[in-house]
């Protein structure tokens, strides 16, 4: 993965940002920043990093958790599973269901995305920075496929040097395979899976949901869509139904307890994303309504 920046940091400085409410949900279901409340419609930021005026939709002033459903639109479809299964509508699917789970607990989720279409890295991390929220989950599922095993491959990739990225990722590392592993098939796995920090050639956090939130964060990866084992299972309602849950179950636990999590790897991987996601090139907005 790769991103870019959708607007000028010294373009937004322009305008000081209201603190009072800090992102909208437009007609159409779109969740935006908002940049200013003026006199008769919001000025906001697109998915694509644009400026718009939204003249109503449901004002956001507070949220305990972000979910970041990864993926999304035309082009970023993340990984595409043998039997069609598409990583963007799998994220989707399990992000609202977790918010919905966690919303009948008492804990307050917004989404990044809420249907299909493109959110530059960028963006995404803007919504959960103005509402100031505890943590940014994204949602994930892997490819290509690696080796073989008979436990699930979970990946959680937490920030480097954040100790709650590190126990939010290790709780999360914990419920998800402790979960999943009662799914009698056969998982791929990488050489290093488990809680762990990815850096870049410069030493710093390698993905841009990690790197841009300015709370902890994390990346999870729950399987790999591209293994025709999972890509079966991950279509079934019973694995949405599980992983869901257990993805509500560590978060509420990072949030109610001290738990330290298990699973975190010794030492960081190297690596440098490339591609072409993640950023703003080819971007077109959602109608917002």
């Amino acid at each position: 993965m790769t991103d870019a920046d959708a607007v000028d940091p010294d373009e937004l400085a322009l305008e000081e940002p209201t603190a009072e409410p800090r992102v909208l949900i437009t007609p159409t279901g779109v969740v935006v920043p908002i940049v200013a409340d003026l006199t008769d419609a919001y000025s906001v930021l697109t998915p694509c990093g644009n400026r718009a005026q939204v003249v109503w939709g449901t004002p956001i002033a507070q949220a305990d958790i972000v979910l970041d459903p990864g993926h999304g639109g035309a082009v970023e479809t993340g990984a595409v599973g043998p039997n069609g299964l598409t990583e963007k509508e799998l994220n989707l699917d399990l992000a609202k269901r977790t918010a919905r789970i966690l919303e009948g607990r008492g804990v307050t989720v917004v989404l990044t995305r809420t249907a299909d279409y493109r959110v530059p890295l960028s963006t995404r991390a803007e919504i959960a920075n103005v509402l100031e929220v505890e943590a940014l989950i994204s949602i994930h599922h892997n490819a290509p496929n690696a080796n073989t095993s008979p436990t699930p491959g979970t990946e959680v990739f937490i920030q480097n040097g954040s100790d709650e990225s590190a126990r939010l990722g290790g709780l999360l590392q914990e419920e998800i395979v402790e979960a999943l592993d009662q799914f009698d098939i056969t998982w791929s796995v990488s050489t290093g899976p488990g809680a762990i920090v990815v850096l870049n050639d410069s030493g710093d956090d390698a993905y841009g949901m990690i790197r841009r939130p300015e709370m902890p964060a994390v990346l999870a990866e729950l399987g790999y869509l591209s293994n025709p084992f999972e890509a079966e299972l991950f279509a079934t309602d019973r694995y949405r139904e599980v992983a869901a849950e257990a993805l509500a179950d560590a978060i509420e636990r990072w949030l109610t307890t001290d738990d330290p999590g298990s699973g975190f790897r010794d030492e960081p991987r190297i690596f440098t994303p490339s591609g072409g996601t993640g950023g703003t090139d080819g971007c077109v907005d959602p109608d917002l309504g």
